[in-house]
């Protein structure tokens, strides 16, 4: 059975981690599947919204397989995560979603943290333990104190300590906690069901200025006009009309 599953429901992608006896832990082939499956779900048309999540209980994702560092080090170097998996989950500019069913850790937090949205089920664990290994946490430490109150993000990249998913709805780093793997599901799906009721362009725009204009002054990224041009869209002339006749609009992607 393949490591990675991914499959559609009408206009929801789902991609699935699919390693359970190995925590789900990520190496070089899943690593690859990863972004292929990136590459579809961006490039699809008819899929408007990703779920990302993992197979069993105990883990989202364990964070790199350092067991395949160990076993196949030239594999390791060779496909580093830090500049392809999450940099490719942010620039698909359509919405992700992350859905936490277990513990999200190292490069399984930073998922997450590249996520747009981030859901988690009671009572599991996130965090970047990568300064008790000895690595970098660099994708980490880069965004977790844009999402987070930076001294908090400190502390938990400076002491590798993983804190719960009630803890993490508290400091912001989740946006929801369940309490078991089907409301987790539930509550992915109903959200991605809102995203799909709005025009494509419009959240591929709203998408591509909030990632884009994270780090840009105020005033300077008011200026910026990111993503496609939806003022000049069908899309828009159907939304005031839809909106006029009282009916859902009939997206068409452009």
């Amino acid at each position: 059975m393949s490591c990675i599953q991914y499959e559609k429901k009408g206009e929801i992608a789902y991609l699935t981690l699919n390693r359970p006896e190995k925590r789900n832990a990520i190496n070089s082939d899943m690593s690859d599947l990863l972004l292929e499956y990136l590459e579809e779900y961006k490039t699809d048309p008819q899929a408007r919204v990703l779920i990302i999540t993992g197979n069993g209980e105990k883990a989202f994702c364990s964070g790199r397989d350092l067991k395949e560092s160990k076993e196949n080090p030239e594999a390791f170097r060779k496909k580093p995560l830090r500049g392809r998996l999450f940099n490719a989950i942010i620039e698909t500019y359509k919405p992700v979603i992350t859905a936490l069913n277990g513990a999200a850790v190292g490069a399984g937090c930073e998922i997450a943290l590249a996520s747009d949205i981030r859901l988690a089920r009671s009572g599991i664990l996130l965090g970047m333990p990568e300064a008790k290994r000895g690595m970098g946490a660099t994708f980490g430490a880069t965004i977790l104190p844009k999402l987070i109150s930076p001294s908090y993000a400190a502390r938990m990249l400076y002491t590798g300590k993983l804190i719960s998913s009630e803890e993490a709805l508290r400091v912001g780093l989740v946006d929801d906690v369940l309490a078991d793997q089907d409301q987790l599901m539930a509550k992915a799906e109903e959200i991605a069901l809102e995203i799909c009721e709005c025009a494509p362009l419009s959240v591929q725009r709203i998408k591509e200025t909030i990632w884009k204009t994270m780090d840009v002054p105020l005033f300077q990224a008011l200026q910026l006009d990111i993503g496609p041009n939806v003022y000049e869209s069908e899309d828009r002339l159907e939304g005031a009309q839809a909106f006029l006749e009282k009916r859902k609009p009939v997206w068409k992607g452009r």
